[in-house]
C-alpha cells in the first residue's frame, strides 16, 4: 500500500504490487516516514517542481526486505533512504554537494519515488545504513536532524557561541539538538506559544514569542551577544532583526526554502560595520545522514522531542487533516505500517 498523488488535492491509497528490485536495488520494508511541509505543498499543489503521479514521502527508514542483483546490503538490514539525487555530471555533483545540483531530484517531491508505502524498491546507493538501535529509537527522525547537521555545519560554531533561532518547527528545533551537542547557547523565538515546550526539551534557555523592539529587550536581558542567527524563516523582518542582534563578527545562517523570485534586502553598512557573514543552507549531503546518525548513536542527541504524534500509513488523510488543523501543536509527526504501531519506543512516543 502506498501514498498516491495524482494531481492537486488528488491522492489515494494504491494498493498495487511492489515491484521486484533490479540490479544494484533493494527493497525496504517501511519502520517510519515523517511528513513535511514540502510533503503538504505537494499534495495541494503549492510546489512548482511538484511531479504527478507521485507516491509521496522523502523522510523514511526502515529495514531491507530484498536485494536485488549486484547488491552488499543483507535482508534486515536498517536503513535510511538519502532522498537527493543529482546529475553526477556537473560541479556541485564532482564536488560531492549534490544539494546543489541544477537538476536536484527529491524522492517523492521532484522524483516519483516516495516512501510513503508499506515497501518501495530504492537504489541501494541511496540507503545509508543505521543501527538497530537508531532506527528503533529514532526512525525517520534522523532525515531532520541531518538538516541540522549541515544547517550547524555550514555555520561553523565554537564551544561557548550563542545562537538565536528563528521558527522553531521541525527545522529549526533540528538545529538546536546539534548546535546544542557542540556547546553552543541557544534561544529561540515563535509566534505560536505551543512550540515554548519542544523548544526547551530540545535544550534551549529560553524560548519567545516577542517581536521588533520587545524580543531585542528580551535577548539583551539574557546575552551579552548573538554569535550566530539560524533563520528558518527569513522574511524581510526576520533579516532585519538577525542583523539587528548580531554580535560583530556573527553569522547569519539563512535555512529557509526559497521558492522563484524569493528575494530579501540587507542592509550592507550593518554587515561592513561589523563584519558580518552570511550563509545559505540547502538541505543536506550524504556525509550529514551519516553524521546525525552518529550523534544518535553515540547518545550526544536524543531526537524524540521532534517526535509528536504517529499514525498509520492507511490513516495518511486523517494525519494530514490534523497537521493542518493543529500545525503549531506538532513537530514532526510519523507514518508507520500498521503492524507496527504502538510495538516500540518511538512509536509510542516515549
Amino acid at each position: 500500500m502506498s501514498i498516491r498523488v495524482d494531481g492537486p488535492n488528488d491522492y489515494r491509497l494504491d494498493r498495487g504490487d511492489v515491484a521486484e528490485p533490479g540490479e544494484g536495488e533493494v527493497v525496504v520494508a517501511l519502520d517510519s516516514a515523517g511528513i513535511c511541509g514540502g510533503d503538504l505543498s505537494h499534495l495541494r499543489g503549492r510546489n512548482a517542481v511538484a511531479a504527478y503521479p507521485t507516491v509521496l514521502g522523502h523522510e523514511c527508514a526502515g529495514r531491507v526486505s530484498r536485494v536485488g542483483p549486484g547488491t552488499s546490503l543483507t535482508v534486515g538490514q536498517p536503513v535510511m533512504v538519502y532522498p537527493t539525487t543529482g546529475c553526477g555530471r556537473c560541479r556541485a555533483c564532482r564536488d560531492g554537494r549534490i544539494n546543489n545540483c541544477p537538476s536536484i531530484r527529491v524522492f517523492g517531491l521532484s522524483d516519483p519515488r516516495g516512501c510513503f508505502s508499506e515497501e518501495f524498491v530504492v537504489p541501494e546507493t541511496q540507503c545509508v545504513p543505521v543501527s538497530d538501535a537508531v532506527l528503533d529509537r529514532f526512525g525517520a527522525l534522523v532525515e531532520p536532524l541531518a538538516v541540522g547537521v549541515h544547517v550547524v555545519g555550514r555555520g561553523g560554531v565554537s564551544a561557548g557561541d550563542t545562537a538565536l533561532v528563528v521558527g522553531t518547527g521541525a527545522i529549526g528545533l533540528a538545529t538546536t539538538l546539534v548546535a546544542r551537542s557542540r556547546g553552543v547557547r541557544v534561544f529561540g523565538v515563535d509566534r505560536y506559544t505551543e512550540r515554548e515546550r519542544p523548544a526547551l526539551a530540545c535544550g534551549m534557555s529560553d524560548f519567545t514569542t516577542d517581536s521588533g523592539d520587545a524580543l531585542e529587550g528580551w535577548l539583551r536581558d539574557r546575552t551579552e551577544s548573538v554569535d550566530l542567527v539560524y533563520d528558518t524563516v527569513c522574511s524581510q523582518e526576520s533579516a532585519r532583526l538577525a542583523l539587528r542582534v548580531l554580535a560583530p563578527g556573527g553569522r547569519y545562517v539563512a535555512i529557509a526554502s526559497a521558492k522563484p523570485g524569493h528575494e530579501l534586502t540587507l542592509d550592507y553598512s550593518a554587515l561592513y560595520a561589523r563584519e558580518l557573514s552570511v550563509v545559505a543552507c540547502r538541505n543536506y549531503v550524504r556525509q550529514d545522514f551519516v553524521d546525525a546518525a552518529g550523534l544518535l548513536e553515540s547518545g550526544k542527541v536524543d531526537a524524540s522531542p521532534l517526535h509528536t504524534a504517529t499514525f498509520p500509513l492507511d490513516e495518511f488523510g486523517r494525519a494530514v487533516e490534523e497537521l493542518e488543523s493543529n500545525g503549531s501543536r506538532h513537530v514532526k509527526v510519523l507514518l508507520t505500517s500498521r503492524k507496527l504501531l504502538g510495538t516500540r519506543a518511538l512509536l509510542r512516543g516515549e
